[in-house]
């Protein structure tokens, strides 16, 4: 029974897998539109300048570009202001009630003036024709139209984040209710974003991406997810290994209990199976099943990042860090009801 349990796992996983939806062209683009980019930024003078030369490369030239200064500590303003940048800035924290990237976003909302709002994390890199095959989505399916990004290495510790990119693409991947979106790089109208009431009706959600998606479907308004593939890349926390545990102990147990109730059992039973085959690797059975799950990985990574050949191989460090940021996000977010990001201490709950 428990093999048959486990295979079943294994199965979710191919499922999952085949669910995936990529972004791609669908069609020339018929519409004349106004593209306000938005950028939030907080202490990202690394990675604003080159975000800022790509979208100069753009096929479909954004009709504006507005960069949000959130209070940053380094030249993030001057960075923005150089390379052609409206820039926005925040030299206050936010008001009581309100996290820093939602802020800085609706801030942004507020001084734009195109009909189409595209979301930009400032360490994404996105390609030549990212604006345009996002519009070619747009008009197919209108509504909120979200992309979560390819991975892109330079360091070994970042290779420690394939459990969490599983995870977070399966959560949007489920056949049923859809229920949230991916917060890098999230293009809507103005005339929808306005029908929501925008972030500030998520002013005080850590995992704003997940909530405006929310309010966007309670309000009639479609939301389709998709994965970067060639069009967009990013590196999430190219500062070590600390900034890594930090980034994702801030999302990760809010996120794991806003996503539905079947689809989170799904996942759940999924990571069973996995962490099974890892505890039980001495049994001979176990040991097929591990086999298993580890083609099943070599196969997923190739399409959500630039894992190597033999990252497959470390699957049970991958999963085992996971377990640890997992157990010290739902011990910071539940007891002690607070997170850090980026020098904040942000309050949750």
């Amino acid at each position: 029974m428990r093999i048959i349990l486990f295979l079943f796992s294994w199965l979710i996983g191919w499922i999952y897998y085949r669910n995936l939806r990529f972004l791609k062209r669908e069609g020339e683009i018929s519409g004349d539109y106004k593209i306000s980019v938005i950028i939030p930024a907080r202490n990202e003078e690394e990675n604003l300048g080159k975000l800022l030369s790509l979208l100069k490369k753009q096929t479909y030239k954004p009709y504006e570009v507005i960069v949000v200064n959130d209070n940053s500590e380094d030249d993030t303003e001057g960075v923005g202001e150089r390379n052609g940048a409206r820039v926005i800035s925040l030299y206050e924290e936010p008001p009581e009630g309100w996290v820093g990237k939602n802020w800085a976003i609706w801030n942004g909302y507020l001084e734009s003036r195109g009909d189409i709002l595209l979301f930009l994390d400032a360490d994404v890199e996105p390609s030549s024709e990212f604006i345009e095959v996002m519009l070619s989505s747009y008009e197919r399916y209108g509504g909120l139209i979200s992309c979560w990004p390819y991975q892109r290495f330079e360091k070994f510790y970042e290779h420690l984040n394939f459990a969490f990119n599983l995870v977070s693409v399966f959560s949007m991947a489920f056949l049923g209710k859809k229920e949230g979106a991916f917060g890098p790089a999230m293009m809507i109208s103005r005339k929808d974003y306005e029908r929501v009431g925008g972030h500030k009706e998520v002013r005080n959600k850590i995992v704003e991406d997940m909530e405006f998606a929310k309010k966007c479907l309670e309000e009639g308004i479609s939301v389709n997810n998709f994965l970067g593939g060639e069009y967009i890349k990013f590196r999430m926390y190219p500062h070590g290994i600390k900034d890594l545990f930090q980034g994702f102990s801030k999302n990760m147990a809010k996120g794991a209990f806003s996503i539905n109730i079947i689809n989170f059992l799904l996942i759940f039973l999924y990571m069973t199976g996995v962490y099974g085959s890892i505890f039980y690797f001495r049994n001979t059975i176990f040991n097929f099943l591990y086999i298993l799950y580890a083609i099943q990985f070599s196969v997923i990574q190739r399409r959500l990042g630039d894992y190597k050949w033999y990252d497959f191989l470390f699957s049970p460090l991958h999963f085992l860090f996971f377990l640890l940021v997992f157990t010290y996000s739902i011990l910071r977010v539940f007891f002690v009801r607070t997170v850090v990001w980026k020098g904040r201490k942000i309050r949750v709950g």
